[in-house]
């Protein structure tokens, strides 16, 4: 395949109004999630082997949400930036940066889809880039716009694979597939780096996350993941709140994911 080819079939449904609102409504809890662990957190320990710390670096976190990754890098790092698409996020990530006075972490409301790294002067500009489970870097123009903010080195972690127990079901009663299903960016992904003249290193790791909603987070939950397939129409919406109603157990719904978590990284 050719790069022209990759980038007529690679692009994606990102419909950033309903984004926002799905993160947005997720930041409370993200805010509230413990730092990852520099003793414990597979992701981290990568950026430790590959040598992306020191007090010289500059590191771009992209979509990096209540910014966990950021503020945990920061104390390692001379400059940590996040950005992500959710204000709610964003702000979560600045009081987050200020209760632990951590001075050299800053964050940005960016959209990442629309964003033009050239114009805030971030082009060749950052040692270290990642990505970290975020659907901010979904198609060729994201990667792309990721590569050329880097001048050492990007790290890239998506889940694939993915089966949600209660999600799944409820798309599938409105004729959707689940957000996998028909979907896998790794592929393309690693196609993109390959025929750009990169040797990106691979690691695979199957994990099983458990969570739980209440009954209306997680009816909008699924009819906003429902719209990002998708337009759907009133009676559908009532189909899918339909369903999580009769899921939950005293208010709660308890959610199953299994995925396959694949971690690319890159020296540019």
């Amino acid at each position: 395949m050719e790069l022209t080819e990759l980038r007529r079939q690679w692009t994606s449904r990102f419909q950033p109004d309903i984004q926002a609102r799905i993160w947005d409504r997720a930041a409370p809890e993200y805010e509230e999630r413990p730092l990852p662990d520099w003793e414990e957190d597979p992701f981290l320990a990568l950026l430790r082997r590959r040598g992306a710390l020191g007090p010289s670096v500059s590191a771009l976190d992209i979509g990096c949400g209540a910014g966990g990754y950021s503020l945990a890098l920061a104390p390692h790092v001379g400059a940590a930036v996040g950005c992500d698409l959710s204000a709610r996020m964003v702000e979560g990530a600045t009081r987050r940066a200020a209760g632990l006075g951590l001075s050299n972490a800053r964050f940005h409301q960016i959209d990442w889809h629309a964003f033009d790294p050239a114009e805030r002067g971030w082009e060749r500009a950052f040692d270290v880039v990642f990505a970290h489970m975020t659907p901010a870097v979904s198609d060729y123009d994201t990667l792309e716009k990721m590569v050329r903010c880097a001048k050492g080195a990007c790290f890239l972690q998506k889940n694939t694979r993915r089966r949600d127990a209660v999600l799944d079901a409820a798309l599938a009663l409105v004729g959707i597939q689940g957000p996998q299903a028909g979907r896998d960016d790794v592929d393309k992904c690693f196609t993109y780096l390959w025929l750009k003249g990169y040797e990106p290193h691979l690691d695979y790791r199957q994990e099983v996350w458990r969570s739980q909603r209440s009954t209306a987070s997680m009816a909008g939950w699924c009819v906003d993941r429902a719209r990002l397939r998708r337009d759907i129409t009133a009676q559908e919406e009532e189909r899918i709140r339909d369903f999580v109603a009769a899921s939950a157990v005293e208010g709660v719904v308890r959610e199953t994911v299994t995925t396959t978590v694949v971690t690319m990284d890159w020296a540019v």
